[in-house]
């Protein structure tokens, strides 16, 4: 038997992924910065308004940490590198976390399936 995923079903799923994203990120099992990353890059398909306040901090959270070596792009750099940027990162994700909690939140409030 052949299933067919709709375009609703699909925009459901990526919405319940928001809200495990956000969840994961404040109960500290996604990283706050990674956690961001990936919630913009779902946004766009959740067919959520462009401007959807929600997701502003994200897109600044990703914005300002592109430049840092974070998640899977950590494996491409050497490890003096590595040791020399940790302090920005340790910076970036008090500020991502600050910046970012209380819209996470929200998103849990929206999307995660209790």
């Amino acid at each position: 038997m052949i299933t067919t995923i709709t375009n609703e079903s699909s925009i459901l799923s990526v919405r319940q992924r928001i809200g495990v994203v956000a969840f994961g990120m404040l109960s500290n099992e996604i990283g706050f910065i990674e956690g961001a990353i990936e919630l913009v890059s779902l946004h766009h398909k959740a067919a959520l308004e462009e401007s959807d306040p929600d997701f502003t901090p994200f897109v600044a959270i990703a914005s300002e940490t592109d430049n840092l070596p974070i998640g899977k792009s950590r494996q491409h750099w050497s490890n003096q590198a590595l040791v020399k940027h940790q302090p920005e990162i340790d910076a970036a994700i008090i500020w991502a976390k600050q910046f970012g909690t209380l819209a996470c939140q929200s998103l849990v409030r929206r999307f995660h399936a209790k």
